[in-house]
């Protein structure tokens, strides 16, 4: 079963999203705290990335995934602007990380599901 890592400070959504994931046939790990997914050895197939976060926040995760050369599937996320979300993207694309089109909050179910379904078709 893969394995989807969500990293969010808004518990709903991350809770919703874990749901989601579920039912698409995934296992599901939340962290609302950026650092302390960071401490860990990260082995997981999908990241689900809130880009704006309390401490640290989207931008320093990208980084420190790209220095670790993570080859996770990467879904940023982001309630503020589409420049955000697209220079985001752009500096996950320099690092070499496989990240995809990112997502706008807030999404629907049906977004997350396609999303998700499309993802698991490549691994």
């Amino acid at each position: 079963m893969p394995e989807i890592t969500i990293i969010d400070d808004e518990i709903q959504l991350a809770e919703m999203l874990a749901e989601v994931a579920e039912i698409c046939g995934y296992e599901a790990v939340i962290y609302t705290d950026a650092r302390e997914f960071l401490k860990h050895e990260i082995k997981t197939d999908v990241i689900f990335l809130d880009l704006t976060m309390p401490d640290i926040d989207g931008i320093e995760v990208i980084s420190e995934l790209g220095k670790r050369q993570n080859t996770a599937v990467i879904v940023l996320m982001s309630g503020f602007d589409q420049s955000l979300l697209q220079t985001s993207q752009v500096l996950a694309e320099k690092w070499g990380l496989n990240v995809i089109e990112p997502l706008t909050k807030p999404m629907s179910i049906k977004v997350i599901s396609q999303v998700l379904e499309s993802i698991k078709e490549t691994l």
